[in-house]
């Protein structure tokens, strides 16, 4: 098995561990202050989890009517904290069928910052090989501009495995 592109909502963003570091910048987040919350240090964020909460499920659906997909994720019932929402989209527990949580590893890689937790909601082909990672930025600016969700200005493309 290989790396895959996917398509996940970054949980918590910090500096890059390794290679070039630098602070999470606008540049590459152009709704940081929007959809996240600064740490005391400025260096790590956090999405604001109301903003999740209540714009999730029309987010799902939007996007799998976007790229002409099926959701195949039926929802039990609504996750009223930000507990719940991890409880309901636990990795293990849906045996990593997207979407689901993931946290702890290093298994997103994305431009311009780690994602130590994100909502992971789309995988595509494991036989992904890219020289640059401008190609995924622009599908992110596509679909931010497509969708009407809020979410969609939150959506990071990225290599998964």
């Amino acid at each position: 098995m290989g790396r895959g592109i996917t398509a996940a909502i970054p949980i918590v963003l910090q500096p890059p561990r390794h290679g070039w570091h630098r602070k999470v910048e606008n540049e590459d987040f152009p709704k940081l202050a929007e959809f996240y919350t600064p740490d005391e240090s400025g260096q790590v964020y956090t999405i604001k989890h109301k903003i999740l909460l209540e714009n999730y499920q029309s987010f799902l659906t939007e996007f799998y009517d976007c790229i002409g997909e099926v959701c195949n994720f039926q929802e039990a019932s609504n996750p009223a904290t930000y507990d719940d929402f991890v409880t309901l989209f636990d990795r293990r527990a849906r045996n990593a069928r997207v979407p689901f949580v993931e946290s702890g590893g290093s298994y997103l890689s994305i431009v311009g910052a780690d994602c130590p937790e994100y909502w992971l909601f789309y995988s595509g082909s494991y036989k992904a090989l890219l020289e640059t990672y401008c190609t995924l930025t622009h599908f992110e600016r596509v679909l931010a501009r497509a969708m009407k969700n809020p979410l969609a200005g939150a959506v990071k493309f990225g290599i998964h495995g």
